[in-house]
């Protein structure tokens, strides 16, 4: 084994790619900017080094074996590793620039994440941003935005991220009418609310609601946290709110206790495969490094 260690390279590797994606030895060849002859002959000299046969030959279609297959594979996590280093050299080397692309709750961002990005971009000053806002992660997956800064109880397997703080509710109403007032969460169905939209069914905060309030008895429906806390500021009925937004607003007041079986853990996310990106990483570590030395303000529960 360590003979054959000795013997092969990350050009074998780069060879055997070329034929596996290319299917033939004359365009692997051009790609390779390497005569056919010498090609054949190269490959052959892998295959003895291996002692196995990489590729069947079908008339002019190279199709991989078992072993070629798995070279190949290799071969494409090698090259995403050497292509994943030499950006974050280079970002490093020369300045962070470019576009990060990130995707949050309209409330989140409001809340916290535009003076991050207004104190990043200062020290980064080639950096823009191009922000999303949805309730869903899967944009990540498909390749639509770099992070995700999300309220969740579900992260998906194939994300990886940093979870930096928990999100309680409670129930708020506007200050003009509620101030020095608190209701016993038994009374809260006797109300009128603003509540959340079935796009967000999902929400915990929506089946809660749906759960403990009349249907009749909801005056108004939004589809993110901001339009509700907007409508009960305005005095349309008691509304479920994230107390991370609803105390940072002078024009709310908080009326029940914390209901603890509303919470939501808050998570920065990214494909593993985005998080190479220097610049990617150092906007993460930015957020959560002020995220924690804050976390007794914005995640402390006041009584």
């Amino acid at each position: 084994m360590r003979n054959i260690l000795n013997r092969f390279s990350y050009d074998d590797l780069k060879v055997v790619l070329a034929v596996g994606e290319h299917g033939n030895l004359s365009r692997a060849s051009e790609a390779l900017d390497m005569n056919h002859s010498t090609l054949f002959r190269r490959l052959g000299t892998i295959e003895n080094i291996l002692g196995l046969s990489l590729f069947l030959r079908r008339r002019s279609q190279y199709v991989p074996t078992v072993p070629g297959a798995e070279l190949i594979s290799l071969a494409h996590r090698v090259e995403d590793d050497v292509n994943g280093v030499l950006r974050s050299i280079t970002e490093e080397v020369r300045g962070f620039s470019g576009e990060i692309r990130l995707t949050t709750s309209d409330a989140l961002l409001y809340d916290y994440l535009v003076p991050l990005i207004a104190s990043f971009t200062a020290k980064n000053p080639k950096i823009s941003f191009s922000v999303s806002i949805g309730n869903e992660s899967e944009n990540l997956s498909e390749g639509q935005a770099d992070i995700a800064f999300r309220a969740t109880y579900n992260v998906p397997e194939h994300l990886s991220g940093r979870k930096i703080g928990s999100a309680t509710w409670a129930v708020y109403g506007s200050r003009k009418e509620w101030e020095g007032k608190q209701i016993d969460c038994k009374h809260l169905r006797e109300l009128e609310w603003s509540s959340f939209s079935h796009s967000l069914s999902k929400l915990k905060a929506f089946m809660w609601i749906d759960s403990n309030v009349p249907k009749e008895k909801i005056r108004f429906r939004g589809n993110s946290v901001l339009s509700v806390a907007a409508a009960v500021s305005g005095g349309i009925g008691v509304g479920l709110l994230p107390c991370m937004h609803g105390d940072e607003n002078d024009n709310l007041v908080r009326i029940s206790p914390v209901i603890p079986e509303i919470k939501e853990d808050l998570w920065f996310l990214a494909h593993p495969d985005v998080r190479k990106s220097a610049k990617i990483r150092d906007f993460m570590n930015h957020c959560i490094q002020h995220l924690t030395d804050e976390r007794s303000n914005i995640f402390g529960i006041i009584p």
